[in-house]
């Protein structure tokens, strides 16, 4: 049984815990409310060897950091709720004198509790009221004596004699949860100090304020739960040295020891895809492994690729689409410490090249029509070992072959030690292979676990594979999505819907094309997805309309859209209710200029910097000669544990998206243009390599997309910037129809007209409209639009149609 010290706020009681109390499992907790007016608590803390854990509210958690460094050694771990370390709103010091004068000390006392108190109750307790739970009267009750006031101002005024200080960090793993409705603690300034202690973890709860301990018990038990069943003195990834504790496949290995008969994969079998008749109420068949045979199958396959050579440190190419047995070769590659390489399911033949010239693999798995095709690439030609998998001829080993019955051990790793290389081309086209290491692919797991966190009852379905790493790292059940992510068809939407409603899938993460495509669907068919309770989407823009949309069809779930990109997942969150909160503006249609992507991960530092082209050198321009002032446009940068270092083998790229600051901390230049605003929503408006930079001024695409997305003609559109003599670069609106729109009956200057009427309401200015045949989108997530091609092809005549 575990032992938990609280300490309550100021003005508070040790009766505050006894919501928190009554959801406690009695058998597993032993809460013990305890007085912050005192130190007893720190005599209730030392009195044996055993380490309990602390839990404080409001201004018991400054009670507990205060403290904390001197006594960690019989602290397992903290929890803080709605911190109040460090007053927002300090004492005068006339006003601490006068108040501790006998008479007249009084008379202000009882004069500010006779003005402040009914608002301080109504904003300790918002969003509840009164009528929410029985103990808010006693709350309110306590709050009429004014000795209550005069005791919590003496509080306040020790706290600012004694403030916290930097001498008071310490190594105890620290999480916080604030409610997104508190009107008591300001976040910012309570993070201030929170993010300086090494292991913290924040939690935010929707629909919560600063009490609640009151409202949101259940939440608290839950965030105790994971603390207790993850802590310990190391994370996987994080031992020092070389140790099988530091390699991924450790993950596997704690699945296998407490679940080993969960479901870790589940497929749609292809004979019973083949055979679906398009009904997304008639189930597709599946297959399925449990985290024991999956093991079972991963340490088969490692053995095999050691009996054939492959060594620590060589280098296998996995050219495989999501499924059972790309997992399999995945972790089994990890397993014996070799590294796995993963290149774009659409890359050409140059794209193939330049990775094998990057990486020098030993090794590739994969389809015959994948051996074919490098065969023609020269840089393969020094690879010795081809694993076939399928039919196929020109091969040194079977897939099939290599699954043998003796285990295989785990090679010990450095955390640093490659894991995973990813390869992406961006916008230049030259690929680069983003270098995952254990540690890494550890760190990003425990920053999508504090944004998108599982539950043991979950069904996930991941459209990205890292987020079906994520989801393995977790424990939780994944379902494959049964599509060819590589080549969308029309049948898309209704398999993914089929799948949601008949596997009973409550979360899943989709790219923006397959969320607006499935609200699409489900809305003709009149589908309500009411099993879903949280869905993610990622990797490109999304408008307030598209969440809408989705909202429409599964009114129920949280969407949540990350922010994030190969090299750093995630940077930042919204939830889709937060995205549409009224805006200031009344007007619909005029729109923000950009797209408000939401919080800043709590697990990333980050900065705004000028747009610069080429390397940026901190020892010849010092930061406050890049960064741009508070709340302007500029580069996002941001460095953190699960932000990648480098690229493989590639230091030119390094010295292009990276800056290497004077505490050797590296910092990921994203190339997105973005400002920061009062609340500390981050706002994106564009690319830095798709600005446009008109007459002196710069603008950007994002905002002007959301104008043309909304016309009704429009079924995918572009704003860019195109060369010109007297501009230097003109604004160009390019728009696909909608494919049952008739081209040849359409009125296109009517179109056009509309586009300037609104574009000039926003004081947008745009200089040509072109409607072409059809807009080039990037072939891994077809979510983005491929400026540079449609720039090309706007030379082209005969693309346009209008």
């Amino acid at each position: 049984m575990k032992t938990i010290l609280a300490l309550h706020g100021n003005p508070g009681h040790p009766d505050d815990w006894g919501v928190l109390q009554k959801n406690l499992p009695p058998d597993k907790y032993n809460l013990i409310p305890i007085s912050s007016e005192n130190t007893d608590w720190l005599k209730i803390l030392t009195k044996d060897k055993t380490k309990k854990i602390l839990l404080g509210h409001s201004w018991g958690c400054y009670k507990i950091l205060k403290s904390l460094s001197q006594y960690q050694e019989y602290v397992d771990h903290v929890i803080l709720i709605t911190p109040y370390i460090k007053p927002e709103r300090e004492l005068p010091s006339l006003a601490k004198v006068l108040l501790k004068l006998p008479v007249l000390g009084d008379s202000l006392i009882k004069s500010s509790h006779a003005k402040t108190k009914d608002g301080f109750f109504k904003d300790l307790i918002h969003p509840l009221t009164l009528e929410s739970h029985g103990y808010l009267k006693t709350v309110q009750e306590r709050l009429q004596d004014w000795k209550l006031w005069q005791k919590t101002a003496f509080n306040k005024m020790k706290m600012q004699e004694s403030p916290w200080t930097p001498q008071d960090l310490c190594q105890i793993p620290i999480t916080v949860i604030y409610g997104n409705d508190d009107k008591i603690s300001q976040e910012s300034q309570q993070n201030a100090i929170v993010k300086q202690y090494p292991h913290h973890k924040i939690v935010r709860l929707r629909g919560a304020g600063h009490g609640l301990l009151w409202s949101h018990p259940s939440e608290i038990l839950q965030t105790l739960e994971e603390k207790v069943s993850s802590s310990s003195s190391h994370k996987i990834g994080y031992y020092p040295g070389s140790d099988e504790r530091n390699n991924v496949i450790s993950y596997m290995e704690k699945h296998l020891r407490e679940f080993p008969d969960r479901v870790a994969l589940s497929w749609a079998q292809r004979e019973a895809l083949q055979r679906w008749d398009g009904n997304p109420h008639t189930p597709i068949a599946h297959d399925s492994i449990t985290y024991k045979h999956f093991a079972a199958r991963i340490n088969s396959f490692a053995r095999g690729l050691l009996d054939i050579g492959i060594q620590k440190g060589d280098r296998v190419i996995i050219f495989l689409p999501m499924s059972l047995d790309m997992y399999t070769a995945m972790f089994a590659v990890q397993r014996i410490g070799a590294i796995a390489v993963f290149l774009d399911s659409w890359a050409r033949s140059h794209h193939l090249g330049a990775s094998a010239e990057c990486v020098g693999p030993k090794a590739m798995i994969s389809f015959k029509m994948a051996f074919d095709l490098v065969d023609q690439v020269p840089e393969f030609k020094s690879m010795p070992i081809r694993i076939l998998y399928g039919p196929g001829d020109k091969f040194t080993h079977k897939f099939e072959e290599l699954l043998k019955q003796e285990p295989s051990p785990i090679a010990p790793v450095e955390s640093e030690f490659t894991a995973l290389i990813t390869f992406t081309t961006g916008s230049t086209g030259k690929p680069k292979g983003a270098n995952r290491t254990h540690r890494f692919l550890s760190a990003q797991h425990h920053a999508l676990s504090h944004v998108i966190p599982y539950t043991e009852k979950d069904k996930d379905m991941p459209a990205f594979p890292i987020f079906s790493l994520n989801n393995l790292a977790s424990g939780v059940t994944t379902i494959l999505p049964a599509l060819d992510l590589a080549a969308p068809s029309e049948r898309d939407s209704a398999i993914l819907a089929c799948q949601i409603l008949n596997e009973n899938i409550n979360c899943t993460t989709l790219s923006p094309s397959m969320l607006v495509g499935l609200a699409r669907y489900c809305k003709e068919k009149g589908l309500q997805l009411t099993g879903l309770r949280r869905v993610v989407t990622g990797g490109a823009p999304i408008s307030k309309d598209d969440v809408k949309a989705f909202y429409d069809i599964a009114p129920q779930t949280e969407l949540w859209i990350l922010y994030g990109s190969t090299e750093a997942e995630p940077m930042a969150h919204i939830e889709g209710r937060d995205m549409l909160k009224e805006s200031q503006i009344s007007d619909p249609e005029i729109i923000e200029e950009g797209v408000n992507v939401g919080h800043i991960s709590e697990d990333i530092d980050y900065r705004f910097i000028r747009i610069k082209d080429g390397p940026v050198e901190l020892s010849t321009t010092p930061w406050s000669q890049i960064e741009v002032p508070p709340g302007d446009v500029g580069e996002f940068i941001c460095t953190g544990d699960h932000v990648c270092r480098d690229y493989y083998n590639n230091p030119e790229a390094f010295k292009t998206t990276k800056i290497l600051d004077e505490k050797n901390r590296v910092w990921h230049r994203t190339g997105d243009l973005a400002y920061i605003d009062s609340e500390k929503n981050l706002w994106i408006v564009g690319r830095v390599n798709n600005a446009i930079e008109r007459a002196g001024k710069y603008y950007f695409p994002v905002r002007a997309e959301v104008l043309l997305k909304r016309m009704d003609f429009t079924y995918r559109c572009a704003f860019l910037g195109v060369e010109d003599t007297k501009l230097g670069q003109a604004t160009y609106a390019v728009i696909e129809l909608k494919g049952e729109i008739d081209r040849e009956t359409f009125d296109f200057e009517k179109a056009k007209k509309e586009i300037h009427r609104v574009f000039e309401k926003n004081k947008i200015p745009v200089d040509e409209i072109k409607f072409v045949q059809k807009i080039p989108m990037d072939p891994r997530h077809h979510s983005k639009v491929e400026y540079k091609v449609l720039r090309d092809q706007l030379k082209d005549p005969g693309v346009i149609i209008g």
